[in-house]
């Protein structure tokens, strides 16, 4: 049987792996639980996705209607993507993937 720290180097491979073509930034262990119902470790993993949320800037209301002071009132965050990689504890096989939501 692995134990959690084989479960959690397995998963950060595999995303590694299956995410090699697209150079994922930031990745990080998010959470880590032991599944006895299904003999499995469920990890998920947070990385920097592509996609950016834009956010208008309060502070100026009239910002938006002037083309030219509007680029300068518009913030940008990276949003974070979660995976859950599901790993068997007895042979440390791979046994799938999820998208996990968050907030």
């Amino acid at each position: 049987m692995i134990d959690v720290t084989d479960a959690v180097k397995y998963a950060r491979k595999l995303a590694n792996e299956l995410y090699q073509d697209e150079d994922i930034k930031n990745l990080g262990l998010e959470e880590v639980i032991f599944d006895e119902s299904s003999n499995e470790w469920r990890v998920t993993l947070g990385y920097d996705s592509y996609r950016v949320k834009t956010i208008a800037n309060a502070t100026n209301p009239y910002a938006a209607i002037t083309s030219l002071t509007a680029s300068n009132n518009i913030a940008k965050e990276t949003l974070r993507e979660y995976k859950t990689f599901r790993i068997d504890a007895e042979d440390s096989s791979f046994k799938g993937m999820l998208i996990r939501e968050v907030g």
